[in-house]
C-alpha cells in the first residue's frame, strides 16, 4: 500500500510463518528447477593431477624424472656397470607397465641471459661505434634461437594400482563435493611410491618424483608434439582436476585422414601450424652395446631437430617370462609335428627358432634374476616439422641413419593420429603390432636419458657439442673457483693450427666484456689485435716486450711481496703472511738462478760450478723486489776471493750479455707503474721475436733464439704479477701461451704449481697453452687442472694418448682416432675449415666434443684471424 515500508520478500514469508499461530498448516514453497549439469567433455582418458600422479577411470600411474648420465669418453666397464644397474631396477619392477617418455624443451636463452647478467657485476661501459652489454646478450640469444637448441628431459611412469569400482566410486562421489580421490587411495598410492623411491633413487637410474609442474609440461607437449611450449601455471595445491585437464588440450585441434602420413596440429590461438610423423621401431639386429653401438634410443640426437620418444613396456618376471616362452616352444614344437604328420619337410627357421627358446630357457632358468626378467614394449618415435613435405623428408633421415648405423628398422604404420596419442600420458596403445620382446638389459641399454651437456649454465656462450648431441655450451672461467671451490687452472692442448689461440683470445675477449681484469701472453702477436675492437679500445693496451723499456723483465720485481691487508688480523693470519712473505723469497731466488743459466753459453751453463757460483751469489743477495742482476754480477766478483776464480768469468758472461738490445730487459729495475696497471684487458706481446725450436740443441741457436727463453719466462711472471697486484676477490684471467717453454726449469714448474694453487685464493682463472700435452704432464700438475680442452692431434699417436690422459680418458680403446678427426677438413674442399673442434673436460669431469663458434659476436672472428695473409 502507498506510504507502507517495503520488506523484501524472503523476510515477509519468514515473519509470516511466526506470526501465523492458525491451524492452517502454511503452504510450502517448491524450490525452483535446477538444470542438470553436464560433465565436461574431456578430449583424455586423464581424469586427475595430484602430485607426481595421474589419474585414469582404471588406472593411476606415478612419474618420475631421470636425470641425464654422462656417456661419452667413458670406459667401457663403466658403462656396463652403468647398463646393469639400471637393468636391475627395471628388473625390480616385474609385472608392472611402465611409460618411458623421452621429451625436449626449448633452451631457455631469456633466463640464461639473465643469470649471465647477474653474475656481471661490472660490465665496460658502452663506447662510441661498439657493441653495448646489451646489445651483447642480445646477440647471443638470437644466435641460441636461430640454432633450435633443446634440452631433453626423460619421464619413467608406473602404472601401479588397477582402479576397482569402489575407487572408481569414491571419486565420482567426491567429484560431487569438490573432491578428488578418496584419502585411502592416496594413501595407497603413497605408500606403493616409497617402494619404487628406494628401487629407482640408487645408482643407475637415480631417478626423483616428478612435479606437478612438470607432468604440466609433459602432458601439454604430449598433446602438442614439436609445438611452441605455453605459459601455464600449476595449482598453487599441486593438483589438477578433471575439468582443469582441459586446458592442456582446448588450445590445439587435431587434423587427420584415416589413411593420411602425417597428424597435422594447429594451436587455435595462436595460430602456429605442426606436422607429425610417428615412427615404430620395428625388427632390430645383435646390438653390442658399449663395444659397437650407441644406446638405441639414444642415437636419434645425432639429428639436428628435436625428437619424442614414447616407450610402453611391460615388464616380466622370471616366473610370468618363462611362461611366455614355454609357449612360443610348444607353438613351435606344434608347428614342426604338423609338418611331421603331412611328410613334409619343416623350414630351418623353426628349428633355429625353437634352439634359440630353448637356449634362452637355460639362460633364464639358471642365471641370475636379471637375466630372467624381459621387456615386451612398442617403441614410437614422433618427428615433428612445419610442412608435411618436411616432416616426410625427416623421417626417411632417420629411418635412413637407424638402418644405416644402427640395424634397426623404423616403419611409418597407419592410423597415425591413434600412434600420436599414444605419447599422452594415460592414453592406451594404439596398436599391439610391432612388439619388441627383449632382455630388460637390452632396454636398459637403450639410455633415452644419456646426455651430452658440459660446461655450465651462467657462463658465456663458446659453442656448441658436436657428438651425438647439439646441445649449447656455456663456460664461465671463474665457476670452478667461486662455485666448485677448485683450482682455476685451464689447459689447451692441439697441434699448430688446432685453434688454441683463437679460443684463447675468444674467452679473454667475452671476459673482458664482463669487467674482468684479462691478461693475455701471445709471443707471436696476433692477440694484441682485440685491443683495436672498438668496445675494448679505451680499455686495453698491448705491452709489446721487445721495445719496453730498461729493467722490464727485471726477475726480482717480478715476484709480488705479499700484503699484510691480504691476510686475517690475528695470530694464524700473521704466521700465513710470514710464510708467503718466505715463499716469495725462495721463488725469487730459484727464478734468477734460472735466468741467469738461461743467459749464459749453454756450455757454461752445463758445468757443475756454475749453478754452485749462481746459487751461492743468490743466497747472498737480498730476495726482494728492488734487488736487481746487477747485484748478482757483484756478488760473483767477490766470490772469486774465497769459492773459485770462476766467479769473475760468469760475472763477464754475465755483462756481455747485458750490452745486447733484448738483455736490457732483464738488467736494472723497472720504472714505477710499468708492472702495473687497471686496464680490462692487457696483451703481453713479443712481436718480431724468433721462437727457438726446443728439438734443436741450444748450442745451435742464434743469439735471439738464445735471449727468447729467458724472456718467456719472464714474460709468464709479468702476466700473473698483473693479477697478484690486486685485489684478491677481484675476478682476474690470465691466458698463457707457450707454456712448453717452462718445462726443464726448476722455476718454470714452481710457478705453474703455485698459480693452479692461489688460483682460488686470488680468484683467479689461469689459461695455458702449448702443443704438447707431455709439457703439461712434465710439469706434474695434471691433478691441479680443472678444465681441459684438447684439439686436433693426428700427427703422434702417443702424443695422442698423453692428451687423453690430460682428460682423464682410457687409452688405446679407440679415443685417439677421435683427436685425430677433430677440426677434419675435406680434401675436395678449396677454403679453409670455419670453425674449430676440441674435446672438452670440464670442472664436473664431464667430457664431451665441442666445436667452437663465436660468430655470434659481432667482427670478433676477425680481429683474431692468426692466418698468415688474412689477418685484419
Amino acid at each position: 500500500m502507498p506510504g507502507q515500508d517495503l520488506v523484501p520478500v524472503k523476510q515477509a514469508r519468514a515473519e509470516a510463518a511466526v506470526l501465523d499461530t492458525t491451524d492452517q498448516k502454511p503452504t510450502r514453497v517448491k524450490p525452483l528447477p535446477r538444470d542438470k549439469e553436464k560433465q565436461p567433455l574431456r578430449e583424455l582418458s586423464l581424469t586427475e593431477i595430484a602430485g607426481h600422479a595421474t589419474f585414469t577411470p582404471a588406472s593411476v600411474t606415478a612419474w618420475y624424472k631421470l636425470p641425464g648420465v654422462r656417456w661419452s669418453f667413458r670406459p667401457d666397464l663403466e658403462r656396463e656397470a652403468l647398463i646393469v644397474a639400471i637393468a636391475e631396477q627395471f628388473a625390480g619392477l616385474a609385472g608392472m607397465r611402465v611409460h618411458l617418455r623421452r621429451t625436449t624443451r626449448p633452451f631457455p636463452a631469456d633466463q640464461w641471459a639473465r643469470t649471465v647478467d647477474r653474475y656481471t657485476a661490472r660490465p665496460l661501459r658502452t663506447v662510441p661505434g661498439g657493441t653495448s652489454w646489451a646489445d651483447h646478450l642480445v646477440a647471443a640469444q638470437r644466435h641460441l634461437q636461430s640454432l633450435s637448441h633443446a634440452e631433453g628431459e626423460t619421464f619413467l611412469g608406473i602404472t601401479f594400482s588397477r582402479r576397482g569400482t569402489l575407487d572408481q566410486l569414491g571419486e565420482k562421489v567426491g567429484r560431487m563435493f569438490g573432491r578428488g580421490t578418496k584419502l585411502s587411495e592416496r594413501e595407497k598410492i603413497e605408500k606403493r611410491s616409497l617402494q619404487f623411491d628406494e628401487v629407482l633413487g640408487s645408482f643407475g637410474v637415480r631417478a626423483r618424483r616428478a612435479t606437478t609442474a612438470e607432468l604440466e609440461w609433459l602432458v601439454y607437449r604430449s598433446v602438442a608434439l614439436g609445438m611452441s611450449p605455453p605459459r601455464l601455471l600449476s595449482g598453487s595445491n599441486g593438483e589438477w582436476e578433471s575439468g582443469d585437464v582441459l586446458a592442456l588440450t582446448e588450445s590445439i585441434e587435431r587434423y587427420r585422414s584415416p589413411y593420411g602420413s602425417t597428424v597435422k596440429l594447429v594451436n587455435r590461438l595462436t595460430g602456429e601450424e605442426k606436422h607429425t610423423a610417428v615412427l615404430t621401431v620395428g625388427r632390430m639386429e645383435e646390438l653390442e652395446i658399449p663395444q659397437r653401438h650407441e644406446p638405441w634410443l639414444h642415437f636419434h640426437e645425432r639429428c639436428p631437430w628435436p625428437v619424442e620418444i614414447s616407450s610402453r613396456i611391460d615388464i616380466l618376471g622370471p616366473g610370468e617370462a618363462f611362461r611366455d616362452l614355454d609357449h612360443r616352444l610348444r607353438l613351435i614344437r606344434s608347428q614342426q609335428r604338423d609338418y611331421d604328420e603331412h611328410a613334409m619337410d619343416a623350414p630351418p627357421e623353426l628349428q633355429r627358432l625353437a634352439e634359440r627358446a630353448l637356449g634362452v630357457g637355460d639362460e633364464m632358468t639358471t642365471g641370475l634374476p636379471i637375466d630372467a626378467a624381459r621387456a615386451h614394449g612398442w617403441h614410437r618415435i614422433a618427428v615433428t616439422a612445419d610442412t608435411k613435405e618436411e616432416c616426410l623428408e625427416r623421417a626417411r633421415t632417420l629411418m635412413q641413419m637407424y638402418q644405416r648405423d644402427m640395424r634397426i628398422s623404423l616403419q611409418h604404420p597407419k592410423n597415425q593420429d591413434w600412434l600420436a596419442r599414444e605419447f599422452i600420458p594415460g592414453e592406451p596403445v594404439a596398436q599391439t603390432g610391432y612388439v619388441r620382446r627383449m632382455p630388460v638389459k637390452l632396454f636398459a641399454a637403450a639410455l633415452p636419458q644419456a646426455a651430452s651437456t658440459v660446461g655450465d649454465q651462467r657462463g658465456d656462450l663458446i659453442g656448441r657439442t658436436a657428438g651425438t648431441c647439439r646441445r649449447p655450451v656455456f663456460l664461465d672461467m671463474h665457476f670452478a673457483t667461486e662455485v666448485r671451490e677448485k683450482s682455476g687452472l685451464s689447459v689447451f692442448v692441439a697441434e699448430p693450427g688446432g685453434g688454441k689461440s683463437t679460443l684463447m683470445g675468444a674467452i679473454g675477449y667475452l671476459a673482458a666484456r664482463r669487467g674482468v681484469q684479462v691478461t693475455l701472453l701471445d709471443p707471436s702477436g696476433p692477440l694484441a689485435r682485440l685491443c683495436e675492437m672498438p668496445e675494448l679500445k679505451p680499455f686495453s693496451r698491448v705491452l709489446n716486450l721487445t721495445g719496453s723499456e730498461y729493467g722490464t723483465l727485471a726477475p726480482y720485481a717480478l715476484i709480488p711481496s705479499p700484503k699484510r691487508e691480504h691476510y686475517e688480523d690475528s695470530p694464524d693470519g700473521q704466521r700465513e703472511y710470514d710464510i708467503a712473505i718466505s715463499n716469495a723469497r725462495s721463488e725469487r731466488r730459484m727464478l734468477v738462478q734460472d735466468i741467469c743459466a738461461m743467459l749464459l753459453p749453454p756450455q757454461i751453463q752445463r758445468e757443475a760450478s756454475t749453478a754452485r757460483l749462481l746459487r751461492h751469489a743468490a743466497r747472498h743477495v737480498p730476495a726482494e723486489e728492488d734487488s736487481t742482476i746487477e747485484d748478482i754480477v757483484e756478488s760473483l766478483q767477490d766470490a772469486e776471493d774465497h769459492v773459485t776464480g770462476d766467479g769473475a768469468e760468469l760475472a763477464a758472461l754475465l755483462l756481455d750479455t747485458a750490452e745486447m738490445p733484448l738483455a736490457k730487459l732483464f738488467f736494472g729495475s723497472p720504472d714505477k707503474g710499468v708492472l702495473e696497471d687497471d686496464t680490462a684487458l692487457t696483451v703481453i706481446t713479443m712481436s718480431g721475436l724468433r721462437l727457438p725450436d726446443l728439438g734443436i740443441e741450444r748450442e745451435y741457436w742464434s743469439a735471439e733464439e738464445a735471449l727468447a727463453l729467458p724472456m718467456l719466462h719472464t714474460a709468464h711472471r709479468l702476466a700473473v704479477r698483473r693479477a697478484y697486484g690486486g685485489d684478491m676477490h677481484r675476478r682476474k684471467l690470465v691466458g698463457l701461451d707457450e707454456a712448453h717453454f717452462m718445462e726443464g726449469w726448476k722455476s718454470g714448474r714452481s710457478f705453474l704449481v703455485r698459480l693452479a694453487r692461489d688460483s682460488r685464493k686470488w680468484n683467479l682463472a689461469a689459461l695455458v697453452a702449448s702443443q704438447n700435452p707431455k709439457d703439461i704432464l712434465g710439469l706434474d700438475v695434471q691433478n691441479l687442472v680443472s678444465t681441459v680442452f684438447v684439439g686436433r692431434i693426428a700427427e703422434d699417436r702417443e702424443v695422442a694418448e698423453e692428451a687423453l690422459k690430460l682428460l682423464r680418458v682410457p687409452t688405446g680403446v679407440g679415443y685417439e682416432s677421435v683427436l685425430a678427426s677433430l677440426s677434419e677438413v675435406d680434401a675436395a674442399e678449396t677454403q679453409k675449415l670455419p670453425y674449430r673442434e676440441f674435446v672438452m673436460r670440464d670442472v664436473d669431469g664431464r667430457v664431451q666434443r665441442i666445436r667452437a663458434d663465436f660468430s655470434w659476436v659481432r667482427n670478433l672472428l676477425e680481429y683474431l684471424n692468426t692466418t698468415p695473409g688474412e689477418a685484419k
